[in-house]
């Protein structure tokens, strides 16, 4: 194991999610750690000086795009199935969006890869992020929850990019799809909102991915921040040259 990737993975931390406990995430923490370092040093292996020195921001950003959509969305698909592979029933099944109505949280390459589903001006979608992004500013994540309101790239309650979808969602299933429906039933009667069940270990399994990913960034000089998917992707929409400052190594997003 490289150790310098190791301490770059325990620099930026890994994210426990709600509900988990800190005295159970113990007992995963050497796991995600060890794999985040692994994932983070095969990436930088693979950059040349042309990627981790080299001035030409395209070239890096082609790289991080290529390391996304090769290597760690893969990779954290290949969790999700090995999780799903032991006794773990998952009830989340194509057509179910009841978990689509909140805020996402995710790194600036995941960001980048869902707006680039959307470049053509005559996509509906666009007007729909951006719709959102109004609306939905300065929202906290409760009080997100509670306008009662799908994500924008819901189309026919399917999600319109999910090839490209975060890492956040994929890693967001239920054991329960009966309580996801009475939560999204409530929602929509204007009842409040109510919890569901989720498997939150699979969750923080799935932070090692993420954390690469931030990792990989911060080596390359990028940006490596959490954002949220609907402003992002709207910022991006608005001013696509974010994307360039962004691989040229300015601070042009918002951090959550």
């Amino acid at each position: 194991m490289n150790e310098a990737s190791l301490r770059r993975i325990e620099d930026i931390g890994l994210k426990r999610p709600k509900g988990f406990p800190e005295e159970d995430a113990a007992h995963f923490i050497e796991y995600v750690a060890i794999k985040a370092a692994t994932l983070h040093s095969q990436a930088m292996a693979s950059a040349g000086p042309d990627v981790a020195v080299g001035v030409n921001p395209w070239v890096r950003l082609k790289f991080m795009l290529e390391i996304m959509t090769s290597a760690m969305l893969p990779q954290i698909d290949r969790t999700i199935a090995e999780f799903a592979a032991a006794p773990a029933e998952i009830q989340c099944r194509s057509g179910c969006a009841f978990c689509c109505y909140q805020n996402v949280d995710l790194t600036i390459p995941e960001a980048i890869l869902v707006a680039l589903r959307l470049t053509q001006e005559n996509d509906p979608r666009r007007g729909a992020i951006l719709e959102a992004a109004d609306r939905f500013k300065d929202l906290d994540d409760e009080a997100r929850i509670a306008t009662g309101r799908p994500c924008p790239l819901l189309v026919d309650r399917r999600c319109s990019v999910y090839e490209a979808r975060p890492m956040a969602c994929r890693s967001l299933v239920s054991p329960d799809s009966a309580r996801c429906r009475e939560a999204m039933r409530s929602l929509e009667a204007g009842e409040g909102v109510q919890p569901i069940e989720i498997y939150v270990v699979l969750q923080f399994l799935c932070n090692g991915e993420q954390a690469a990913t931030r990792g990989l960034c911060r080596d390359l000089g990028l940006q490596d921040d959490i954002v949220e998917m609907t402003q992002t992707v709207a910022a991006i929409l608005r001013d696509p040259h974010l994307v360039e400052r962004w691989a040229g190594g300015e601070r042009v997003f918002a951090a959550r």
